[in-house]
This record gives structure tokens, sequence and C-alpha cells, in this order.
């Protein structure tokens, strides 16, 4: 297995239950996550997010396939986890011991102490000012903040995190997502995340894979999954003639003055050649690119028929 891979998984699934109470929670899934970038992990409640989390770090045995870190199977190379860092749910601490204390007791136990390093990633993670403090008066933010600086206590070269911005204010939010930029781009670490903050997600990450039922239903790069499908907003007159000549190839739909086209980005020129065309006037045209939380909702209903349409993206507080 190439080490250019980070992360690869094969045919992995897990199931709960036998007979009739069977569940997939994960099925066949299979991803190649390349070293250097920050990967995210998509699924609504319930996906199997966390489940594959889960078989990745060998908490749970997986029903099929294998998962392998650098090249190796995790089950049969534990060593591996040497080279990961992971964050996965919320973080555990001793509520009694400060958070520096925790950290050096973690370093300690990891016999990877330094005094520095405990002093630059409790920095890093906007904790300094606060670091003599008992754990226990702390809120759920400045808990994740300190659970993220353990996962990199001993320099890892994977970093995983499951929901690393829950409790965090829009500032903190702000300030994780450029903390984590900067693992991939100045330290060349490898970050995978899963998240529902879906805005924060297309920020942050290179890539994403979305997860739905238990299956991946898509995978690549964020900017070629948004570039697929834009919406173009044009004003023309008569706009009734623009709604004939375009709708014979596009998706179109009008409000008043304006008419909305979903086309590929580069099908723009084509859709103004075809309106001059045709004697129709264009007075101003606007692209407007689906965002990621538009893509996510469309992928994810369009496996799942059962999903309201108004249903709302919740936090995934427990994923089997």
């Amino acid at each position: 297995m190439p080490e250019e891979f980070a992360i690869q998984l094969e045919n992995l699934g897990k199931a709960f239950g036998r007979g009739r109470q069977r569940v997939d929670a994960v099925r066949n899934v299979n991803l190649g996550i390349q070293t250097g970038v920050v990967f995210g992990f998509l699924g609504p409640n319930g996906a199997g997010k966390t489940t594959t989390i889960r078989m990745l770090m060998d908490l749970i045995r997986p029903t099929s396939g294998q998962a392998y870190i650098f090249g190796q199977d995790v089950r049969r190379n534990p060593g591996v986890y040497k080279r990961v860092g992971a964050l996965v749910k919320e973080a555990a601490f001793y509520d009694y011991l400060t958070g520096r204390q925790n950290l050096e007791l973690l370093a300690r136990t990891a016999r990877d102490y330094r005094s520095g390093r405990v002093d630059y990633l409790l920095n890093q993670v906007g904790m300094d000012d606060r670091a003599d403090r008992p754990v226990k008066t702390y809120s759920t933010g400045m808990k994740q903040r300190l659970g993220i600086a353990a996962t990199l206590l001993t320099d890892p070269e994977l970093i995983i995190l499951d929901e690393p911005t829950n409790g965090l204010d829009p500032d903190g939010i702000k300030d994780m997502r450029a903390f984590i930029r900067s693992l991939a781009e100045e330290q060349g670490k490898t970050v995978f995340l899963s998240s529902h903050q879906l805005r924060e997600v297309e920020r942050v990450c290179d890539r994403v894979a979305i997860i739905n039922q238990g299956e991946v239903l898509r995978e690549g790069a964020v900017s070629e999954l948004l570039g697929r499908r834009s919406e173009l907003r044009i004003r023309a007159i008569p706009i009734q003639d623009a709604h004939a000549v375009l709708s014979k190839e596009w998706q179109v739909t009008s409000d008043g003055a304006w008419i909305s086209v979903r086309a590929r980005p580069n099908e723009s020129p084509k859709i103004i050649r075809q309106l001059v065309m045709f004697d129709v006037d264009v007075h101003e045209v606007v692209v407007a690119k689906q965002s990621l939380e538009e893509y996510f909702l469309t992928v994810t209903k369009s496996n799942d028929p059962t999903r309201r349409e108004s249903e709302p993206l919740q936090k995934e507080d427990e994923d089997v």
C-alpha cells in the first residue's frame, strides 16, 4: 500500500445486529486520502461518519473491508498510530487539573514531554491565558480547544478531528479554520475532519466526501464539485422570449423581470449567444455558484427520498 495515501479505506463496512435486527451502518466505503491535504467527511445524522472514524482508529472492528494508515493495515500494525493524533467526539480531561497539567500528563504518558511544545500548542489554540485554570471551569469550546492541542502533542503527521469547531463562537471558528489550514500548508500535515459546519468545511477543506445511509455518494475537490453546476440570473427583455429560447436546453425559472438558468459555468457564453440570436435584449447577468451546503442537500436528498424538503441540517449528536 503506497505511503502517498495518509488514509485508504477499501470496501469498509460495519453492521450491527443480526437477522431482521441487522443495521448496515457503513457499506463498502472506498476512499484514498493523499498526504498534505485537509479532507472533509460530511453527512447528516446517522450517516456513518463516526462509525467510519472509529473503525479507522481500530476502536471497533469492521464487518468487512480494511482500513490503512500510511500504507499499514491498522489492525495488523497498531504501531502506525504513533503517527496519528485524533479527537473523536468531545475531549475528556481530568476536571480537577488545569489545562496545562492535563497536557503535561498526556505528554508524559506518551513519553514525549516537552515543556516548550505544551506552551506552543496552548498559544496556537488560544488557551495560553486560561491554561492554569482547572478544566472544570472550562466551557465546551475551551475544552474543544484543549482537546485539539492534545491531539498535536506528539507532532503527528495525520490528524483526525470529529467536529473540531463544536462549542466555538464565531471568532473561535475563524481562528480554528486558519489553524487547520496552517497545519497542512505550513507543516505538511494531513487533516481528516468530520463536521456539520458546511460553510466552514467549504472554506477549510481541499477535498470532501459526502456519506449518507452508510454509503459515500460523492468525493472530490471542493472546487470541482461546486463548479459542476451554477445558476445564471439574467435580466432580459422580453422575458417570455428568453424563457422560451432557453428552456429548450436548460432548466429555467422566472420571477418578474429575471430568469434563473441552471447550467455549468462554462455554458454562460452559449446562453448569451442564444438570447442575442433570437433578438432578446440582455441587460444584466449574475453568476451564482452553488454553495457546499446546497450541493450537500441536493446530493443527500436525492439519495434519501424520505428526507423532507424543510428538514434542517442538525449537529450530529449521535451517529451509529
